[in-house]
């Protein structure tokens, strides 16, 4: 039985004598679908009039309206939707996408226009080698002559974008896409439909003061794009303060000439009375730039620094044919303003500008040769091609920063993920990113609330193997579905304001510091040796992990603490760090919990755990001192009994002291699998870096076991 609300016909359907192959796209008023003419065995385009916020589909195909108070609504589109179907049909130009014919069937109406195959402008261009003047104005000369005829019969496109531009095979282009065509009148406002970037201001708002210089703005934005390889800023930004470069200070003016960058500049002033004001205008403008003799520029004349980092990465030659026309693994971070549609213009604009501020700050310390950086109008993507660590470090200094200054006024979501991208130059030689890596991103954040940084079992699985405790750092939130049905296994960040520990006094910073006399230099076999035990349990990513925990090791037994936390299986972990090095903490200053002083449970651990002692004990580690059984904690000291909620929630706190917010997840975690309030307390002892902070958290937490 089919759905009473499916939005979409299904393949194989019939609407009069057309058969419905598969769907080519929608939006909020309709549904284009690729369908075959059954008579003359040809494909042809047909969009149906279906405004989802007022419209459902029964079972036999019908379209009904959803309610009553929006029947009025829906009728008024439905003849908007017919009229327009009527004038659309009288267009007859070779660049203007043509209409065949139009009906009513099934409660609402339908559009049958010719299919136009070839490639959308973007891609086409990808494909192309760099442009010049001439080239661009054979593209965009056939697109002034079909706006011409749409403006002459008194209609606006309104959506020109590259998405809306193909190029047949003969090279011809041809504008697609009247959804958002409206005739001029006097006697109705217009819908406010925007394509970031290429709308101007008066398309934002339904009293904007709308006309041809509409559509030339968009043209000019398009044109803006094809010359610089950069998307024009959202209109709505430009208009207090353009801060926008302009084309004749971006792009080449060997290449275009500085007459016709001028004159895209001037079709794309904010103000729409300092535009051109027909298509006439513009082309006289284009038409005296035409006296330059163009040169081709080479692509090896300008090559962006990204594509030298990437180049060297797949060990190929720096060009644009080689280098970057190949699949590679990145980290992308892909961000969205919560609620930002919600908000008037104005707001928009000044709250974009303060989180573009914020993400340049966040980003300052990456090196700019391996980000990309993508705008996706209410949010961005970057791409690191880098650390995979620099990405989760920018997410957290983004959030930092936006809650320090900002607090719940500006909130964000943050999706990361590690997956293919594909590098891709532009026509002036500036680096792209596509691919199925920035689109899992995008669906990864789809599942974060505000403020909130998710992750893909990707990322997680690279990003815990490199990082000491990164693993810690994130709670499983199980596997989700996208809008796709497709499935993701997704991680949350952790809180870092769940639990926040008193400021340590000064006293204590200098108690919890290590002295120079205490550090054992780990050995250039030690490490080796630690390295070649630890490849054997995770694989060749412990020379990585080796070598930034060697940097911050107090002994060699330290370093297979650190390192430990990388191994998954209990009894692997602890043969691990019961190695041949392991008696060398063992001596004067060190307070092992012998295994004996151990629960056997399920779930236990049998390993001793050194604990150096600081040189000045503070007066928490009392119990810790050289009459509690010759320095030793015995298990008379830690009783085993099965601990309560308070004790979990005081166990917290205590471990918050030394490794910060984490502590909730942990403790969350560990209670989970230790039986008792010994084991709980041995396996959180294990994740404070420092033995001497372990003793004074071990000293402090036995403390609690007498308590109910």
């Amino acid at each position: 039985m089919k759905a009473a609300d499916k939005a979409a016909l299904e393949p194989g359907q019939t609407v009069f004598e057309y058969r419905i192959d598969k769907v080519l796209g929608g939006g909020g008023f309709g549904i284009t679908y690729l369908a075959q003419d059954v008579n003359l065995q040809l494909p042809v385009a047909i969009k149906e009039y279906f405004p989802s916020s007022l419209a459902v589909r029964s079972v036999d195909n019908a379209v009904h309206v959803r309610s009553e108070e929006g029947a009025a609504q829906f009728q008024w589109g439905l003849e908007r939707f017919v009229d327009e179907a009527r004038a659309l049909a009288s267009f007859r130009h070779p660049n203007i996408v043509r209409v065949l014919r139009y009906f009513k069937e099934n409660g609402t109406a339908y559009i049958v226009m010719e299919y136009e195959s070839g490639d959308p402008l973007k891609h086409w261009l990808s494909k192309q080698g760099a442009l010049d003047q001439r080239s661009l104005l054979q593209i965009v000369y056939p697109l002034l002559d079909g706006l011409e005829s749409v403006h002459k019969l008194n209609f606006l496109h309104r959506d020109i974008k590259p998405d809306n531009i193909y190029i047949r095979a003969d090279g011809t282009p041809v504008l697609l896409d009247f959804g958002a065509a409206r005739r001029l009148t006097s006697n109705h406002d217009m819908t406010n439909i925007v394509s970031p970037g290429f709308a101007p201001f008066e398309q934002y708002h339904t009293k904007g003061n709308q006309g041809p210089w509409t559509d030339l703005y968009s043209l000019g934005a398009v044109m803006y794009w094809m010359t610089t390889g950069s998307k024009p800023m959202e209109s709505a930004s430009r208009v207090r303060d353009d801060a926008m470069p302009k084309a004749a200070n971006l792009a080449s003016r060997a290449a275009f000439g500085e007459q016709l960058l001028q004159a895209i500049d001037w079709a794309m002033s904010p103000n729409e009375t300092q535009r051109p004001q027909t298509v006439d205008a513009l082309r006289r403008a284009f038409q005296n730039s035409e006296h330059l003799k163009t040169q081709v520029l080479q692509a090896s004349q300008r090559v962006d620094p990204t594509a030298v980092l990437t180049a060297n990465t797949l060990s190929v030659p720096i060009n644009t044919e080689e280098a970057l026309r190949k699949n590679v693994m990145g980290t992308i971070m892909f961000l969205d303003l919560v609620a930002y549609s919600t908000h008037s213009v104005d707001q928009q604009v000044v709250i974009k500008t303060l989180f573009n501020e914020m993400i340049t700050k966040a980003i300052g310390g990456v090196n700019e040769s391996s980000r990309i950086m993508l705008d996706t109008g209410d949010g961005a993507a970057i791409c690191f091609l880098g650390d995979p660590e620099e990405a989760l470090q920018s997410a957290l200094l983004l959030r930092d920063l936006l809650l320090q200054k900002y607090g719940q006024k500006l909130s964000m979501r943050v999706g990361l993920h590690m997956g293919p991208v594909r590098m891709l130059m532009d026509i002036n030689n500036r680096v792209n990113v596509v691919g199925d890596g920035i689109n899992v991103a995008q669906r990864i954040m789809d599942f974060s609330s505000a403020n909130q940084i998710t992750v893909s079992r990707a990322y997680y699985d690279v990003i815990s193997r490199i990082s000491d405790g990164a693993e810690a750092m994130f709670e499983y939130l199980g596997p989700r579905l996208d809008k796709h049905k497709r499935s993701h296994e997704v991680y949350s960040l952790v809180d870092p304001n769940a639990v926040r520990a008193a400021p340590p006094t000064p006293d204590a910073v200098f108690a919890h510091t290590t002295l120079i006399g205490d550090i054992e230099e780990v050995l250039p076999h030690e490490a080796q040796a630690i390295e070649t035990e630890l490849t054997k349990a995770i694989g060749p990513l412990a020379h990585v992990l080796v070598k930034k925990a060697k940097a911050r090791a107090t002994s060699a037994q330290n370093l297979r603490e650190l390192v430990s936390i990388s191994i998954q299986d209990a009894a692997v972990r602890d043969a691990f760090l019961s190695g041949k090095n392991s008696s060398r903490l063992t001596g004067p200053g060190t307070v092992p919990l012998s295994s004996s002083s151990r629960s056997t449970g399920s779930g236990s651990l049998s390993r001793p755990l050194s604990v150096p002692m600081p040189t000045t004990v503070p007066p928490d580690a009392s119990r810790l001192s050289a009459s509690t059984s010759s320095a030793s904690v015995s298990s008379a000291s830690l009783k085993v009994h099965t601990f309560s909620a308070e004790q979990q929630a005081q166990l917290e706190r205590a471990l918050s002291q030394y490794i910060g917010p984490l502590s909730k997840t942990l403790v969350r975690k560990e209670a989970n699998r230790q039986p008792t309030f010994t084991d709980l307390l041995q396996a959180l002892a294990l994740h404070i870096d420092k033995a001497e902070d372990r003793a004074r958290f071990v000293s402090a937490a036995s403390k609690l076991q007498s308590k109910p």
